[in-house]
């Protein structure tokens, strides 16, 4: 038997021809394309992440603000909202802060914190019936109280933080 040899000439084959570098670079941009993508995806989402973080650290601030103060002004424990003269420096009960909106918002130690601009507190409190929390009634007719702090940050609503309070003079 007789082996048939090819009569094209052989040549060693030496690099990339055209078409496979375009196929090459193809798929490099293909995939660099993808981990751009990716890399701006977690960008948002870890600016959204240190947004909400902040703003629920300023709606505890107030938290932490109010948890020393009484429940009703002891002078005046029948007036709801702050007494004529009041202000954020000398408010001294809980029903104080009712309608209270703080841009740039305040700490617990009721400082400005003049590093956030953009940022608002809203403060809402609302008496609310003990026995059925999610009730409210007339302002400052219940031992009960529900403290609501909107947080904005740019006029967009960022997070809702509310608590409740008893009045602990009431059995």
């Amino acid at each position: 038997m007789r082996l048939l040899r090819s009569t094209f000439p052989t040549r060693a084959r030496r690099g990339f021809n055209l078409i496979e570098a375009a196929l090459v670079t193809c798929i490099v941009g293909v995939g660099v394309a993808a981990m751009l993508q990716l890399l701006a995806a977690g960008s948002v989402s870890n600016a959204s992440g240190a947004e909400l973080t902040t703003g629920i650290n300023l709606a505890k601030n107030i938290r932490e603000l109010t948890l020393g103060l009484a429940f009703a002004d002891p002078t005046t424990p029948t007036h709801w909202g702050s007494e004529p003269g009041e202000s954020l420096a000398n408010f001294n009960d809980l029903d104080d802060f009712n309608g209270a909106s703080f841009s740039p918002p305040i700490d617990a130690r009721r400082q400005s914190l003049t590093d956030h601009t953009g940022w608002q507190q809203a403060i809402t409190v609302h008496s609310i019936d003990p026995d059925r929390l999610t009730t409210d009634v007339p302002n400052g007719s219940a031992p009960a109280t529900r403290i609501t702090v909107a947080i904005t940050h740019h006029g967009h609503s960022i997070c809702d933080l509310s608590w409740i309070v008893l009045d602990a003079s009431v059995n």
